[in-house]
């Protein structure tokens, strides 16, 4: 799906189903990018303006496809096993 321009946003309210479109907070300000929707849909979206949360950068008969700031879990680190010596 190729999205160009910016149709509004979740903020006012909307009477179709929102699908959220992740993005790291890093590639708001690109003007090109490729992402995946979470229902499995490709989106390409090509804007001059920079992205916010919220923005709904498609539109389909049902849902409505808007900006998702996605931040990844921290792993957590897993510490090596401490190996007791035995001197006995």
């Amino acid at each position: 799906m190729f999205c160009n321009r910016i149709l509004g946003t979740t903020h006012h309210g909307t009477y179709k189903k929102v699908v959220d479109v992740p993005l790291l907070r890093e590639e708001l300000a690109a003007r090109s990018i490729r992402c995946i929707a979470r229902d499995g849909v490709e989106v390409e979206i090509e804007v001059d303006e920079e992205l916010q949360e919220g923005d709904i950068v498609a539109e389909t008969e049902q849902n409505v496809y808007a900006i998702k700031i996605y931040v990844p879990k921290k792993r957590q680190e897993v510490e090596p096993p401490r190996m007791n010596k035995s001197y006995l």
